[in-house]
């Protein structure tokens, strides 16, 4: 009998200790999602209150600000199409390669950015040495090791616009289809708002 109460009782110890972790890893699920809800919500806050008379460029640099923040990287970039020469063009860098890397030109369809630019769809890459899509030469350029990044595209109205991309994790931890799905809703507020400013003037004109 004792055997048996012993047993039974180090079985609830089990199922206790268990409860308490997983009711602790709910617990940080919660503030994490919290925390999520609270950026998008004050990131949508700001796009709504965009004028075409502001600057696009601070409401990019935003968007790119609250990506790393809620994705937990240092390092990522924004890159807007350039029709006309049919390039990638790197408008905005945050981290180890902003003074660098900003301003650079890569062809609209080439690594994962230029990939995404054409197929309209997030890439998600957890091991960028076998990913044959990957820059190699990029990160060698400029100083910089990639290990892992998550790209969507930045599109409005059926037409591409750029990227965003943003690089290794500061927990080393892997992307997920939930980062995915974060920064694609940054990335299509912050492109509503990219186009309206590109329209805007011109309609103005149009009226005029």
């Amino acid at each position: 009998m004792a055997g048996a109460e012993n047993q039974a009782m180090r079985f609830l110890q089990q199922e206790c200790a268990r409860l308490k972790d997983e009711n602790e890893l709910l617990s940080e699920e919660l503030q994490a999602l919290r925390r999520y809800v609270r950026e998008l919500q004050a990131f949508q806050e700001t796009v709504q209150e965009f004028t075409p008379e502001q600057d696009i460029v601070t409401l990019l640099d935003d968007t790119l600000d609250s990506a790393l923040e809620l994705l937990d990287c240092d390092d990522g970039s924004l890159s807007l199409v350039d029709e006309e020469a049919d390039e990638l063009v790197f408008v905005l860098v945050h981290g180890t390669s902003k003074e660098t890397l900003q301003g650079h030109r890569i062809g609209r369809q080439e690594g994962i950015v230029g990939w995404v630019v054409d197929n309209g769809e997030p890439a998600i890459v957890n091991d960028v040495d076998s990913d044959p899509r990957f820059l190699r030469d990029l990160d060698e350029a400029f100083g910089f090791v990639t290990l892992k990044l998550v790209c969507v595209p930045l599109a409005a109205r059926g037409r591409a616009l750029g990227a965003i991309e943003v690089i290794n994790k500061r927990s080393g931890d892997d992307f997920t289809e939930e980062d995915a799905s974060i920064l694609s809703v940054l990335a299509s507020l912050a492109a509503s708002a990219l186009d309206y400013a590109a329209s805007t003037p011109l309609d103005s004109e149009e009226k005029g």
